[in-house]
């Protein structure tokens, strides 16, 4: 078996969950698209919690940020011209605005999807 930070290092795309740690765990993310002078805040401090094996569905109204948050799961976002600044987003405890280009990828489609 696997240890947490060996599945990290050798293939990102099989992280497991540890006893405890939510599927998803997004805390106090904040996102901004245009110049540093004035942003616009896309997401503004939003925090949720998923277990495995939940279902959770964001609802609101046109442009309140649905659509920025679910892709910024699999860190989608373009930056820039987007920017994160501020929060984390745990995938099974790993922070994904640290990860790697290459283990973004390895997480695409196979821990991560949208439809």
């Amino acid at each position: 078996m696997k240890t947490k930070a060996a599945a990290k290092k050798n293939d990102p795309g099989e992280l497991k969950a540890s006893t405890g740690t939510p599927l998803l765990a997004i805390r106090n993310l904040k996102l901004e698209f245009g110049p540093k002078e004035k942003p616009l805040r896309a997401v503004d401090d939003i925090s949720l919690h998923i277990e495995e094996g939940e279902t959770v569905c964001l609802v609101g109204e046109s442009g309140c940020g649905k659509s920025v948050t679910a892709l910024s799961i699999a860190r989608l976002v373009p930056t820039p011209p987007a920017r994160y600044v501020g929060g984390e987003i745990l995938l099974h405890g790993e922070d994904v605005l640290k990860m790697s280009g290459e283990e973004l990828r390895r997480i695409r489609g196979g821990i991560v999807s949208l439809s």
